[in-house]
């Protein structure tokens, strides 16, 4: 149902904007820009008055080049967003698909998760992209990226996932559920394994060309649309989550160099724990993307990260669970304002680069 209100709202795009609505757009666009950034700007100003932050000295270097990594990492997705338009017969340059993907991506700041994907869409509108064929290849896209995070968690966990913590049981599946904290030490392999593996499969199956196609066809309106609709190929979606898994990793190096510059030289980077960070990464994301509203107002994200981190940090800088447990809700703070202001950069960057090519 969701996939059929974002394609038909999105595919409608351009009946909406002619005559009036489209001498208005000018103006409902600024206006859109600038809640994004009040509401940017209002979660910035009370992550900064958090009392956390004046718990340990921040490295800025570190803190920087997690910021670039998260850039980056977010590149490989738009790459293939880019590379799956010129596949379905909508090819557009490489940099307006970056700066569409860069600029949308602060949509997701909005109330509801379509708006990113919404903005990104008017934003290759006018490069002959049609409003449907954005929409499509931008669903299509994240879902991809969501696969290739819990695909990528799974496999890091498989081989190099710890032993320690609750087991695979009822009860822990039940804790995990309401977002209880299962017992100390956090979780065991086999549970974080087959949660990735279960989410993997829920998002493979949509994502699989054979009910995608069919998806897409049972939308469109007309006999005449569906012969003219575009088939996503098996090899797209290979492709797709061969270029997200790689954005994964990147993101997990972003948190590692954050880490570093919190914890400083006693974080190892080249060492096991940072290499199951993507993996952390990639299954308390996803899973807060799939879950809208957590129990009791804790986040999804933030109660997963705090989980499966919270163990990795025990003993570093001699550090018990409780202190363990403190550092990680400093971490992620830290990140979510790195990560932020990164995206601002990069914004930013897009539209100044976007108003030079166009003059």
């Amino acid at each position: 149902m969701f996939i059929r209100v974002l394609f038909l709202a999105i595919t409608r795009y351009n009946r909406r904007m002619r005559g009036k609505l489209r001498r208005a757009w000018p103006i409902v666009k600024a206006l859109l820009w600038l809640l994004i950034l009040y509401l940017i700007g209002r979660q910035f100003a009370r992550d900064l008055q958090r009392p956390e932050l004046a718990q340990r000295p921040l490295h800025a270097g570190w803190l920087a080049l997690s910021g670039l990594l998260y850039v980056l990492g977010l590149g490989f997705s738009a790459l293939y967003w880019h590379r799956l338009l010129g596949h379905l017969g909508s090819p557009i340059s490489l940099g307006v698909a970056l700066r569409a993907y860069y600029l949308g991506h602060l949509g997701k700041y909005l109330p509801g998760k379509a708006w990113a994907l919404f903005l990104r869409s008017s934003l290759v509108h006018g490069h002959g992209v049609s409003a449907g064929m954005a929409a499509l290849t931008s669903f299509y896209e994240v879902l991809t990226t969501m696969a290739a995070g819990v695909l990528v968690a799974a496999i890091l966990f498989a081989v190099l996932g710890a032993d320690a913590g609750a087991g695979l049981n009822a009860e822990t599946l039940y804790h995990l559920l309401w977002m209880e904290q299962p017992g100390e030490g956090g979780v065991q392999r086999p549970v974080v394994v087959l949660v990735s593996l279960l989410l993997f499969v829920a998002f493979l199956v949509p994502l699989h060309p054979a009910i995608f196609n069919r998806l897409v066809m049972r939308i469109s309106k007309t006999p005449e649309q569906t012969g003219q609709l575009p088939q996503i190929r098996l090899i797209y979606l290979i492709e797709g989550l061969a270029f997200a898994a790689v954005g994964w990793l990147f993101l997990g190096a972003s948190f590692a160099a954050a880490l570093r510059g919190i914890v400083g030289s006693d974080w190892l980077l080249l060492d096991v724990r940072t290499a199951r960070l993507p993996a952390i990464m990639g299954l308390s994301y996803v899973i807060g993307f799939v879950i809208l509203i957590a129990p009791g107002g804790l986040g999804v994200r933030e109660f997963l990260l705090t989980l499966l981190l919270t163990p990795e940090l025990v003993g570093v800088q001699g550090m018990g669970t409780e202190d363990a447990r403190a550092t990680v809700v400093l971490a992620v703070l830290v990140l979510r304002l790195v990560w932020t202001a990164a995206e601002l950069v990069t914004a930013l960057v897009c539209r100044l680069t976007g108003r030079a090519a166009a003059n």
